[in-house]
């Protein structure tokens, strides 16, 4: 096992002002994108996210980060895990909830579809992960992380082409998992 990166290893107690800057801008950017190919109306927002990642982050890690991909594999995780738990709360008050009784008029309808994919994809990527965890990590990094090939492929260290093929296998994977009517 390669020894843990300097930059890394005490990352949540590293007093090295710009690389934290640095690893908060990469997270920003990250939650800027899984966000804006979310539904309108989420209640949480880009910083809000990245706070609740960093949170997470500081509860579980280890004590020494490896290297960026073990870190942004955890904040791909982290990010996945706080979009579902907000994707649940969001379907339990659909039905109901508690919430007060308000005429259909004053109403604009949820994008429920959406809450509904996302908990599909999230449950059938447990299973993936199962099978194949480099696929798993691909989706996560591109789907709940929002993150482009390129910064895929730099992250993971091979090249773009790479993870476009395992990419692909891991939607056609999926898209058959959330067919199945089992």
């Amino acid at each position: 096992m390669d020894s843990p990166d300097p930059k890394f290893a005490n990352l949540v107690r590293d007093s090295d002002e710009d690389f934290i800057r640095q690893l908060y801008a990469e997270l920003k950017k990250m939650a800027h994108g899984k966000l804006a190919s979310e539904r309108a109306g989420m209640t949480i927002n880009t910083t809000g996210l990245v706070h609740e990642v960093w949170l997470r982050l500081e509860k579980s890690s280890p004590p020494a980060w490896r290297d960026r991909p073990q870190f942004f594999a955890a904040a791909a995780e982290a990010m996945r895990r706080i979009l579902v738990e907000a994707a649940r709360k969001r379907l339990a008050a659909k039905r109901g909830g508690g919430a007060e009784m308000v005429p259909l008029d004053d109403v604009e309808p949820a994008d429920i579809a959406a809450d509904e994919r996302l908990l599909g994809v999230h449950e059938v990527l447990d299973q993936l992960e199962q099978e194949d965890p480099y696929k798993a990590q691909i989706v996560k990094l591109r789907f709940f992380s929002g993150m482009e090939y390129e910064e895929i492929a730099s992250l993971l260290g091979v090249n773009e082409k790479t993870v476009r093929r395992h990419w692909e296998m891991a939607k056609i994977w999926l898209y058959r998992s959330l067919s199945d009517p089992r």
